[in-house]
């Protein structure tokens, strides 16, 4: 069993590639930066855009940074439903089933082809945290929420690099199925498969 790892839920969200950066809210704008988040070099800028599904139906998502070489829109299995968009679970980066939607601003508007997904829980640990629990980039893991009741998460996709600081991302829709919010703790039970 792991030391408590800390869990954070993490809001639906936007990662834009630079020339969408620039079509959404100007040339030369490289967005303005709100706050850092845990991961170290990843923040959320002031700037926020509407998801338009296929249904017409649109939310407000904050976009994150840097920037990335593609657009990825990161929703829950309800906002997709709610915007009429059959977004597939997969792991971040992993765009080869992703679905399209609308991104608006004031400024512009691009349709996000093969961006749309539902992000899997994923477990982010650095190198040594990593070769302490025995684990690598990949991997797939159970965890145990750590509390009175028993509670398991799994298929939970380990990611590994240096800056990376040990949490566990999940999705709204997951934290209120077991119960969990940001601050809430888990341990690394065993590998999958």
């Amino acid at each position: 069993m792991s030391r408590p790892i800390p869990v954070e839920v993490v809001p639906s969200h936007v990662h834009l590639s630079e020339s969408h950066l620039q079509v959404l809210f100007g040339d030369g704008n490289g967005g303005t930066v709100r706050h850092e988040l845990s991961q170290t070099g990843q923040f959320a800028y002031e700037e926020a855009v509407d998801v338009v599904g296929a249904n017409g139906e649109s939310i407000v998502l904050r976009v994150l940074g840097p920037h990335r070489k593609v657009t990825q829109v990161e929703l829950t299995p309800t906002e997709a439903r709610l915007l009429g968009i059959d977004a597939p679970l997969a792991k971040s980066g992993d765009l080869a089933s992703a679905q399209t939607c609308t991104l608006r601003t004031a400024h512009g508007t691009i349709e996000a082809t093969a961006s749309v997904i539902v992000p899997k829980c994923h477990l982010h640990l650095s190198d040594t945290e990593a070769i302490s629990l025995r684990l690598t980039n990949g991997a797939t893991v159970r965890v145990d929420v750590v509390g009175d009741t028993s509670r398991v998460i799994e298929d939970v996709a380990v990611r590994v690099h240096p800056t990376y600081r040990a949490r566990l991302h999940i999705h709204s829709d997951v934290a209120r199925d077991v119960w969990l919010h940001s601050g809430s703790h888990v341990r690394v039970r065993d590998i999958q498969g």
